[in-house]
């Protein structure tokens, strides 16, 4: 008996996730899909039409769910609103993905919820389009080539890690700004000059391009004021990020709040890998059910 996964809203991802689920066996059910492509084998649906399908696995886009319960739904013919009623027909055999962890998000759904980026091997792999994103964001807005250009990126997780090894490779000089003695030795093992974050300032006025990975505010007003002024930074983190950009804004500093890149610069890639990793936690958590 096929299983019945819904795709409620999201980007061009969602489109390459279906295509995976419908490999491994599922009937794919896509809701805020009306400007997009139709994907073979995919049914299109209203919201209304949720209360008549057996739902087995119910996916959120990557972003969540935002104020209001509205969800992103580039394709949608108008709002997609995710909302009590319809978190009531997703019953307990039913898993329900999304990619981060939002507050409206838990209190619309006060069920257990699998967060894909809290996994280890998404976020190792969507690590990579990350990275190529930011490189190219930051070819697009510097008059100057990465080659020999200084950089500083905070934060030494998944993330800041393969983002300073690919700036590395094209020939800058990578600097990162580091809390953890173990995160420091892999930074010199790497070839990377780090440095701990209490020391951030008098890093900052020879940085041409910073980039946080942090999800809390680092590059505050203090540090904005100790920049080179033609710096570039670019945050990776989630909202509301880890820069001032008020301040970034008063002090004529360029800062780009760089959200979901992999879905904007490597949609395909992002969506396949997501929807392979979809498929192994639908099966390990149906497994541990007994489902």
């Amino acid at each position: 008996m096929k299983m019945n996964a819904v795709l409620f809203g999201g980007d061009a991802r969602q489109l390459e996730i279906s295509r995976i689920l419908l490999q491994s066996g599922y009937r794919v059910w896509m809701v805020g899909f009306e400007k997009s492509e139709k994907v073979y084998g995919a049914d299109h649906i209203q919201v209304s039409e949720l209360k008549n399908i057996p739902i087995d696995l119910f996916i959120l886009p990557v972003s969540g769910v935002k104020k209001g319960g509205e969800v992103e739904a580039s394709y949608a013919g108008g709002p997609l609103v995710l909302t009590k009623e319809i978190a009531a027909l997703l019953t307990e055999t039913c898993m329900i993905i999304s990619g981060i962890h939002t507050p409206e998000l838990t209190n619309i759904l006060k069920r257990e919820i699998c967060f894909l980026f809290d996994r280890e091997d998404v976020a190792i792999h969507n690590s990579i389009p990350t990275a190529e994103g930011t490189l190219l964001l930051a070819m697009q807005h510097t008059p100057f080539t990465i080659h020999r250009s200084n950089v500083v990126v905070i934060g030494f997780g998944r993330v800041g890690l393969t983002t300073a090894r690919l700036f590395r490779q094209a020939g800058a000089f990578v600097k990162t700004a580091v809390r953890e003695t173990g995160k420091f030795a892999r930074a010199v093992e790497m070839g990377l000059d780090p440095f701990y974050m209490e020391e951030i300032n008098a890093y900052m006025e020879q940085a041409d391009i910073i980039i946080n990975t942090v999800p809390s505010l680092v590059i505050t007003d203090e540090v904005i004021q100790h920049m080179n002024k033609t710096g570039l930074i670019i945050d990776l983190a989630s909202l509301p990020g880890g820069t001032d950009f008020e301040a970034a804004k008063k002090a004529g500093v360029q800062a780009i709040h760089a959200l979901s890149l992999p879905g904007k610069t490597a949609p395909q890639t992002a969506g396949k890998i997501l929807g392979r990793v979809i498929v192994d936690a639908a099966r390990e958590w149906k497994k541990e059910r007994g489902l």
